[in-house]
């Protein structure tokens, strides 16, 4: 069918009538929308949800045309002949190619304004501020006597606009606006001030306003926000304090204390504090904890900066202080945890935050999950948050169990991981968690899914684990070679030597000693000494283990774990006075914040000399004192093997339970 004789014929069923009858009735909706969606109270994207609703209706519309009007009325028509036939199925397949095409243009559109208007929200890193309702920003009063800083008061303004319209806070009333309306309201009979105007004729959500004057040489700036509609006042910011010759320092310290408030305003039940963060220091700490990189530098730089920005910023000082602690430098982190202090000692959550750390380096694991699980009540869905909350159940007080719940609150589905760390790192604490739980199958299946998106080799150690434990040998021996080819010398060794522990584990030597010759057989430039050392350890071979642990000691004399395997190898080759010196050597290492690695080094040594009470003894002081239960320590030590089905042993494992 020609297209002419096409529209000839939706014109003679008055398809076009209809048509433009939706058309028409949607713009007048849309336009009486657009004028009342605020009255109304509505969210102010509603012009674009209807734009979208009327958009997937119109071709539902064109469908129920055809269905109730024009079939009905080409059944009432008699035409019987072929010709006539023809034209009507010629029209029909014209008309549902055009229903297609607006279909599709319409889907199309639909998409474009979803992208537009709600995708992007949550596609930003730093802080994107949601506009609200009009702000006023009134003139700044001069209490210094001095009409000389009349211009002051002006910068003062202005620049606290800028510094709302640059961050899309809010449409601003600028003084310039007040002053046109105070003239237009002359000669009526009316004695209100410009507060009373601003509130009475422009009608904003929230009003800015404040004063300077001068106290022993230095000029001082206080401002405050005030609630538009019931004249409460919401926060008055702490004065600022500068050289009259720069009044510029303290204006921008009041405009940075405004935009953080505005920033998180609606994230109040998250902030650590109650007075909100300068701008410039809310942006550092986002930058730092969400940064990809694993660059320690730049991320202690980046909480530094936050500090320096906001001196009185709580959550980036307790950061630096979980920085530390985690790069093991517990005396530097507990000297920055004693500088802390809360805003008051009613801030119940700054306490609790600083009761989790000081438990966490006195090695009071039973407090630090406590404190935890209150932070995690208070910020569920905080990244860093939940990941520390799993890593105290499964590490600290051995609590598999739990960390599953906590993992489930995060949604992971739409998150990339190449673009998260802390989601990696949640993904590898669960699997971990699901290997100590025996779910092999599970652990596998969600670190085989997360290195499709990522390479994330820091899941190469948990997959090798679970292979071995859930008895996947040729997916181990196909994970192993392709460990060969993209792993660095270093990195496939370690893999190899947690292989070969988990086949002892398993009373499996011969396959433990395969992954163990592994390591021995390495070439010379690329063998590590530790693992050269540990290999041959855990082979038995402890004669050659001896001599490389030597060469090890002399160069680190205060390294533990190497002082207690020298301490072993001693004694299984019979020189019993060197072992026993050994020892005495590792008794004189104890110091502060160590975490009971002395005692459990002890348990490892007395377990090698089957003298059970000394081992438990030292096993239970070294839980006591807040020692890891590790993917490498206690039952998934092999030198604890015969040792881990005993109630002795079980009640170290649930010594905080």
């Amino acid at each position: 069918m020609k297209l002419n004789s096409f529209f000839k014929q939706c014109h003679e069923k008055e398809v076009f009538k209809m048509l433009s009858i939706y058309v028409v009735s949607s713009w007048v909706i849309l336009q009486v929308l657009s004028v009342t969606w605020q009255p109304l109270g509505l969210p102010h994207k509603s012009v674009a949800f209807l734009i979208i609703v009327l958009l997937l209706c119109f071709p539902i519309y064109i469908f129920s045309l055809w269905k109730f009007k024009i079939v009905p009325m080409q059944k009432a028509e008699i035409d019987d002949d072929e010709k006539g036939q023809k034209k009507k199925t010629a029209f029909q397949k014209m008309y549902f190619s055009f229903l297609g095409i607006i279909t599709s243009l319409c889907v199309i559109a639909v998409f474009l304004i979803v992208n537009k208007n709600f995708s992007q929200e949550n596609d930003e890193t730093l802080p994107k501020i949601v506009k609200s309702d009009k702000i006023a920003v009134l003139r700044f009063g001069n209490n210094t006597g001095d009409p000389k800083y009349d211009i002051v008061s002006k910068m003062a303004s202005d620049w606290i606009i800028h510094g709302i319209t640059e961050n899309q806070v809010a449409q601003v009333i600028t003084q310039d606006l007040i002053d046109d309306y105070k003239t237009s309201l002359k000669g009526k009979s009316t004695d209100d001030d410009e507060s009373t105007i601003v509130k009475k004729y422009l009608k904003p959500s929230k009003i800015i306003s404040g004063n300077f004057y001068l106290q022993n040489g230095k000029m001082l700036f206080q401002g405050m926000i005030t609630d538009g509609k019931t004249n409460k006042t919401l926060i008055s910011f702490k004065p600022s304090e500068c050289a009259t010759e720069n009044p510029l320092q303290c204006i921008e310290d009041l405009n940075e204390s405004i935009t953080g408030y505005f920033i998180t305003e609606d994230k109040k039940g998250l902030m650590l504090q109650e007075i909100p963060p300068k701008y410039e220091a809310y942006k550092y700490l986002l930058e730092a904890k969400y940064s990809n990189s694993n660059d320690n530098k730049e991320y202690i730089e980046l909480l530094n900066k936050a500090i320096a920005a906001d001196s009185n910023y709580f959550e980036p000082k307790v950061l630096r202080v979980a920085h530390y602690y985690n790069q093991k430098e517990f005396k530097k982190a507990d000297s920055l945890l004693n500088l802390i202090k809360p805003d008051s000692y009613s801030n119940k959550r700054q306490l609790n935050l600083l009761n989790m750390y000081e438990a966490l380096l006195k090695g009071d694991n039973r407090i630090a999950y406590k404190t935890i699980l209150k932070e995690y009540e208070i910020a569920p869905f905080d990244l860093i948050t939940n990941k520390t909350a799993m890593v105290i159940a499964l590490q600290f007080v051995n609590r598999p169990e739990d960390v599953g719940a906590i993992y489930k609150t995060v949604n992971m589905d739409s998150m990339s991981l190449q673009n998260c760390v802390y989601c990696v790192q949640r993904i590898y604490v669960k699997a971990f968690a699901d290997i100590e739980l025996g779910k092999y199958e599970t652990a596998i299946q969600n670190i085989e899914k997360a290195q499709k998106e990522d390479e994330a080799k820091l899941l190469n150690r948990p997959l090798a684990i679970a292979y071995v434990r859930g008895n996947k040998m040729e997916a181990l021996d196909q994970f192993m070679r392709k460990i060969e080819i993209t792993a660095s010398p270093a990195e496939a060794q370690e893999l190899y030597l947690q292989a070969g522990k988990e086949f002892l584990l398993k009373g499996d030597r011969p396959k433990a000693n395969e992954f163990f010759d592994m390591i021995i057989n390495s070439k010379e430039e690329t063998l590590d000494p530790k693992m050269l050392a540990n290999a041959l350890f855990y082979k038995e071979a402890y004669a050659r283990a001896k001599k490389a642990l030597k060469e090890i000691h002399l160069k680190e004399p205060d390294n533990i774990e190497v002082l207690a395997k020298l301490a072993i190898s001693n004694f299984k080759t019979g020189t019993i006075s060197e072992a026993e010196k050994a020892i005495l050597a590792l008794e004189n290492l104890r110091a502060d914040y160590q975490f009971g690695e002395v005692d459990y080094a002890l348990g490892q040594y007395y377990a090698a000399t089957d003298n059970k009470p000394e081992l438990y003894k030292h096993l239970l002081k070294a839980a006591a004192s807040g020692h890891l239960y590790h993917w490498k320590f206690f039952k998934n030590d092999p030198q604890f093997k015969d040792y881990t089905k005993s109630k002795e042993f079980e009640e170290i494992l649930n010594f905080w339970k």
